[in-house]
């Protein structure tokens, strides 16, 4: 008890006691040696909430904050902190950092001892909103701990979002490159659809260009999804890459992009997909996607390509419906302003249907398909025009065409032809 109030006598007198401003350069310079480089630092001070420490405030790396600039540094005043201070600390917090790309690749030989150098034993060293500032934008805020082994290199990084859905791991391989690995768990994809995975695991190396994604591995709507991809940040944003997607449930994953017209059945397919843009933020702005799908044993929903079968009259009608099928085939490809969706093949056993449809800004629907229903005696195809929007479609027919049976488009060609000619034979 009496070491205990010893100790928080000491530590509540050292602002008093000690001038920290006679210790500002000192400390600049145990960071310099520690990072290898220039080191500035603007306020040493002590707090006292939410516990005893020494604040080293406005840190600027390579005396240049774009390229690495930090708020706060906190160094608790432990026990331990005190008793090994100048070899070892434990516990530091550094807040608010923000470092450039190539400074943050760096930080494995940076921090590496050098011959000659005292040594400086760093435990587990947390970090709060650091960020990666990429020209005008910036990869993160991101919470997160460097760890470092027993001869004080650096050991590894892992990241974690706010609600411990996802995290990343990041070790040092070779000279320049981290190997990195990403796993999620219930996590949403942020690219503007609510893409939702139950598990996601990421491998890839990372360099000073980008990052080479050697492994996608994704469990998604009772189906799987695998895959590779390619990250460029050189003179722009790039992304590419490749998945394919094997027994996907196609009714959760279709809502997400169309909760009223959408399709369900088992999805296998394979998609390839672009991006570009200046900034990461817009990324995925403007898609290019192409896709090869292939759906069994599920319905079209919102979209009756039966009915028009049953009238051979002309018709025009709005309506909801679905239609079934055994088989459906389709290639698809996403531009930022319109979605193409081509050789459509459907087949239900008696029933079949060919088209195309094409998705335009604002969900405007251009289309058209063929039908054919084949069954016992009854044979009866018909062409419909898709109009109206993706929420609404709109089908007009010409009507049902049944052999043997006479085609009222027809009748009425040859009635106007007939009234043509009596009209010039009385002229």
């Amino acid at each position: 008890m009496i070491s205990l109030v010893i100790f928080i006598g000491v530590i509540a007198a050292l602002p008093v006691l000690v001038p920290l401003n006679l210790f500002l350069s000192d400390t600049a310079l145990k960071l310099q040696q520690v990072l290898h480089g220039p080191v500035q630092l603007r306020l040493l001070r002590f707090e006292y909430s939410p516990r005893p420490a020494l604040v080293l405030q406005d840190v600027t790396l390579e005396g240049d904050p774009n390229v690495g600039h930090i708020e706060f540094i906190r160094i608790p005043l432990s026990f331990y902190n005190l008793t090994h201070w100048g070899s070892a600390l434990r516990e530091v917090t550094v807040e608010g950092a923000k470092f450039s790309p190539a400074f943050a690749t760096q930080l494995p030989q940076r921090l590496r001892p050098r011959s000659g150098d005292k040594p400086m034993h760093i435990d587990d060293l947390q970090l709060k909103r650091a960020s990666i500032v990429l020209d005008a934008s910036e990869l993160g805020p991101v919470d997160g701990v460097l760890r470092f082994d027993s001869g004080g290199n650096l050991a590894g990084l892992t990241v974690a979002d706010a609600g411990g859905q996802a995290t990343l791991e990041i070790q040092p391989q070779g000279q320049k490159d981290f190997a990195a690995t990403f796993v999620a768990s219930h996590w949403t994809v942020p690219m503007g659809y609510p893409v939702q995975f139950d598990g996601l695991q990421l491998k890839g190396l990372i360099s000073d260009t980008g990052i080479q994604v050697s492994e996608i591995r994704g469990e998604l709507y009772s189906g799987v999804v695998t895959g590779t991809a390619q990250i460029d940040w050189v003179g722009g944003w790039k992304l590419a890459g490749s998945l394919h997607g094997s027994s996907l449930q196609a009714e959760p994953l279709s809502i997400v992009f169309s909760p009223v017209t959408h399709v369900a059945g088992r999805l296998e397919g394979d998609v390839t997909f672009g991006y570009q843009a200046d900034s990461w933020t817009h990324l995925f702005d403007k898609p290019e996607v192409t896709a090869d799908l292939h759906l069994r044993d599920g319905y079209l929903h919102n979209f009756d390509l039966v009915a028009p079968l049953k009238s051979s009259a002309p018709v025009v009608y709005a309506r909801g419906g679905r239609t079934a099928f055994d088989n459906l085939t389709a290639k698809v490809a996403v531009h930022p302003a319109q979605v193409d969706i081509t050789d459509v093949k459907l087949d239900s056993g008696k029933f079949s249907a060919t088209g195309q449809l094409h998705v335009l800004q604002g969900g405007k629907l251009q289309g058209e398909a063929a039908s054919r229903l084949a069954s016992g005696g009854i044979l009866a195809s018909s062409v419909i025009r898709v109009g109206g929007n993706l929420d609404a479609p709109v089908f007009s027919s010409a009507g049902a065409h049944r052999p043997g049976r006479e085609d009222p488009l027809e009748s009425a060609a040859q009635v106007q032809q007939s009234d043509q000619k009596a009209a010039s034979a009385a002229q």
